[in-house]
């Protein structure tokens, strides 16, 4: 197993890239009909003649992509205890059929303010072709280096 990163050897200002997804459009209908049946996400006939003229991916949808390329490329890596907050969620575009997603989390700032753990604030983003669909400001609980561990 790798080693994990912890919160004192974060830098600020790193960028950590996560990858890519692409959704198809079953997926897209499939994952709206189970947790935001808009019909606008769920009916191919009724999107096309609605606002945004076709499928597009729930916000939640959009999110539950970020977290899912977040996990392996960066929360498993580092010595991170739990979530501890999610603001200022901004779902800048739509998210259409077949369109690759490509994430990233910036470290902002790293509060040592316990001897043991840090909060650690980042900004998340995701990008299509055509430029940002989501952008938020999350914050994390991570572990520190004990003193001991050199």
């Amino acid at each position: 197993m790798t080693e994990l990163i912890h919160a004192d050897e974060l830098e600020v200002g790193s960028v950590w890239p996560l990858g890519s997804y692409t959704p198809t459009e079953a997926e897209i209908i499939e994952f709206a009909r189970q947790w935001d049946p808009q019909r606008f996400h769920t009916d191919p006939a009724y999107a096309a003649a609605h606002f945004f003229g076709g499928i597009i991916a729930s916000g939640i949808h959009t999110m539950a992509i970020f977290q899912r390329l977040a996990v392996p490329a960066v929360f498993d890596r580092w010595a991170t205890i739990a979530g501890r907050g999610m603001e200022d969620v901004r779902l800048l575009r739509p998210v259409r059929p077949d369109e690759e997603l490509t994430g990233s989390i910036t470290v902002d700032a790293v509060d040592l303010h316990r001897p043991d753990r840090a909060t650690v604030s980042l900004t998340g983003r995701l990008d299509s072709p055509d430029g940002a669909v989501l952008t938020m400001a999350l914050e994390i609980a991570a572990r520190r280096r004990a003193a001991t561990d050199g």
